[in-house]
């Protein structure tokens, strides 16, 4: 059993490691370019490609082929296609740049559910999911940390570290432990291509709840990823992936919070405190806008870990206690699909549209603008906070705690 988690915590390891790359700095990146007011854009067709392909390779990964083979093939294919779009991005083309970040997007998302997939199908979920998690944020800390120390946070470099990486990675995932597809030899129908089997779990209420409620906060997320290390750098850090590190390192922390928290209050209260935190982050963020407070930023950082885990960790924790056996690969796909498919393209229109009317000015004269740029987000945290209170109930809880007293 150690040497089969070692393995799981090594693939979580490189598998981070590919999308912080090409992802920790993309508008960065974009930025540095001359391509500032497609970061919006970019982020949107990155969740239309989210939604076209999870489905369809959880639908894949459950009925014909071994996940980790599916996992293999698509990391490898994703190391091609990272490269020809890095040429699209130093050459300053608009167009083809969005249609390769499209196609990394295709290739690279589902991957998340798989190695969620192959993670669950070994191991207790609630009890050990999390610290196998935890080694795909210290794979983002250390990279993070390396793109830092090169100087390379808005340059093209990172990616080419990305298709790097995807090799390793694609090499790497044929040596995982076999993951036999759950569904092998049921007959092939138009139900299990649209993973309907999965889009049923929508019927139970709580389930649904979850998952717009997931959709809406991608809005703070989404603020997040793509315009934190453009806020940084107006603030007059210089070294954007390396001070986004300390969110990362918060994760790998807090993570090891999540069985405390899921055996004593349920997913309710450990889903609501991530929740608020997003709310409160984004609040600390518009004041650092304009007060200039180093340690607002830092405090919003650290936040990260409350953020990040206690809900998206948290959440697919949830999705595996939902889904039926046969099912799993499709339930991460179909949450992942509401986070980063619909939920990316949602938040990428709204925070994009935001950016490009609200901060006009560059550098320091943008700041006071901002700081209204962070109260959007912050104020949609604490909507999804307060209808998640009156209306999502736990009904999980006893199975949470029963699992946990065998283990």
């Amino acid at each position: 059993m150690n040497m089969m988690k070692a393995r799981l915590m090594g693939m979580m390891f490189i598998q981070y490691i590919v999308q912080g790359a090409w992802v920790l700095t993309l508008g960065l990146v974009l930025s540095s370019y001359g391509m500032p007011e497609i970061i919006g854009t970019a982020y949107a067709v990155l969740g239309i490609a989210t939604i076209m392909s999870p489905m369809f390779v959880g639908m894949v990964a459950d009925r014909f082929f071994s996940t980790e083979k599916v996992l293999a093939i698509m990391h490898l294919l994703l190391a091609a296609v990272v490269y020809l779009t890095s040429t699209f991005i130093t050459n300053g083309s608009t167009t083809p740049t969005l249609i390769g970040i499209f196609f990394v997007g295709l290739i690279y998302y589902p991957t998340v559910a798989l190695t969620n997939s192959i993670a669950f199908h070994h191991v207790d979920g609630p009890r050990y999911f999390p610290v196998i998690r935890v080694f795909g944020s210290i794979g983002y800390v250390v990279l993070g940390l390396f793109i830092g120390q090169m100087g390379w946070s808005g340059d093209i470099m990172t990616w080419y570290v990305a298709v790097i990486s995807a090799l390793v990675m694609g090499v790497y995932s044929f040596t995982l432990p076999h993951t036999p597809p759950k569904s092998a030899g049921a007959p092939f129908s138009m139900r299990d291509l649209l993973c309907l089997d999965a889009m049923s779990l929508f019927k139970d209420k709580y389930f649904t709840i979850m998952m717009i409620s997931i959709l809406i906060l991608m809005v703070p997320k989404t603020a997040y990823s793509a315009y934190i290390p453009v806020f940084l750098n107006a603030l007059g850090f210089d070294n954007a992936a390396s001070m986004m590190q300390i969110g990362v390192a918060m994760e790998v922390l807090f993570v090891f919070f999540i069985p405390f928290f899921l055996t004593r209050f349920g997913f309710k209260v450990t889903l609501m405190l991530g929740m608020i935190s997003w709310g409160i982050r984004s609040v600390l963020f518009s004041e650092a806008a304009v007060g200039g407070g180093t340690y607002l930023i830092i405090i919003g950082l650290v936040l990260q870990g409350v953020c990040w885990d206690f809900f998206f960790t948290v959440a697919d924790i949830y999705a595996d206690k939902k889904a039926g056996e046969k099912i799993k690969a499709q339930a991460q796909s179909l949450r992942f699909i509401a986070s980063n498919g619909v939920g990316l393209f949602f938040a990428s229109s709204a925070c994009g549209y935001l950016f490009n009317s609200s901060v006009t000015d560059t550098g320091a004269a943008g700041l006071p603008q901002w700081r209204v740029f962070w109260l959007f987000p912050a104020g949609i945290a604490v909507f999804v906070f307060v209808i998640f209170l009156f209306f999502f109930k736990d009904d999980t809880n006893t199975e949470i705690k029963k699992s946990s007293a065998k283990a």
